[in-house]
């Protein structure tokens, strides 16, 4: 009862004083984003910086700035939350100008919505696979240009899982020789161990995974960058990206079992009802 109590008043503390903050660097990335968008490249730095205060405000930790390859290319990760876009926005460098690609239904949000096209986002309709694979040329041309980012698994999870990826953004690949570079995302806490206070899965409204990561304690970002894949059949990239993603868990979990030893698996297994519960992105 008093360790809950004790947690329950801290997680109270840590909203009273993170919130104003998050208001406030949300609104500053907002107006400085749109302000700039007649200078591509200024916007960008600004959403690169304004990404970078917004995780500030909200005690999360970032990795290293990510360096990309010379030639455009396809950038996928795994998907946990709305925050991985956040986190990726702070780290991808900004000269490089990476095109973010969202379900079609983002771009009619409130807010959001006009933010993401002010940014240039490219939008797909999921719907259908037919759909999908008419946005692919206009897709292609994006990727001649600059790096295109999407998340292949197209949902969330707590991040102790997958989903099944979907190849069908995949074969923008084979279609313009471009590589796939792929990273692996996890939300660590201060001892190490994965935390699911960022992740939107399930039931999940924005503003009620919002307040549980502005209560949370601190949340580090572990971000691994894998082995390139060449261009080639969609298929045979999403096998070789499955593998490469559930090899990344696997020395994530080890790190977590030799930091906490027996406890890393009862708190994996505590973790396994929300880990298994996907939220269509």
């Amino acid at each position: 009862m008093g360790n809950a109590l004790g947690s329950a008043f801290g997680g109270a503390l840590r909203l009273a004083w993170r919130l104003p903050a998050v208001v406030v660097a949300l609104l500053v990335l907002l107006l400085s984003v749109t302000a700039t968008a007649r200078w591509p490249g200024v916007q960008r730095r600004c959403l690169r910086w304004g990404a970078q205060r917004l995780c500030q405000a909200f005690s999360v930790t970032l990795p290293k700035p990510l360096a990309l390859p010379p030639e455009p290319c396809l950038l996928v990760s795994n998907h946990i939350s709305w925050l991985d876009v956040v986190v990726f926005a702070a780290v991808l460098p900004p000269e490089d100008g990476t095109c973010f690609l969202a379900k079609q239904e983002v771009g009619g949000w409130p807010v959001i919505g006009p933010f993401a096209r002010r940014l240039g986002m490219a939008f797909i309709d999921r719907t259908s696979k037919f759909r999908s694979y008419r946005a692919l040329p206009a897709l292609g041309d994006v990727l001649g240009e600059r790096p295109l980012f999407f998340f292949p698994e197209g949902t969330t999870t707590a991040g102790h899982d997958f989903a099944p990826l979907r190849p069908m953004g995949l074969a923008l690949s084979s279609r313009t020789g471009a590589s796939v570079q792929p990273f692996y995302l996890a939300y660590l806490d201060a001892r190490g161990s994965r935390t699911t206070a960022p992740a939107f899965v399930g039931d999940d409204t924005l503003l009620e995974s919002v307040l549980r990561l502005a209560r949370a304690p601190a949340v580090q970002v572990h971000l691994e960058t894998l082995q390139a894949l060449p261009a080639g059949d969609r298929k045979a990239q999403a096998r070789a990206l499955g593998a490469a993603f559930r090899s990344a868990a696997a020395r994530v979990r080890e790190r977590e079992a030799a930091s906490l030893g027996g406890a890393a698996e009862a708190q994996l297994g505590a973790s396994a009802e929300v880990a298994s519960r996907h939220r269509w992105a």
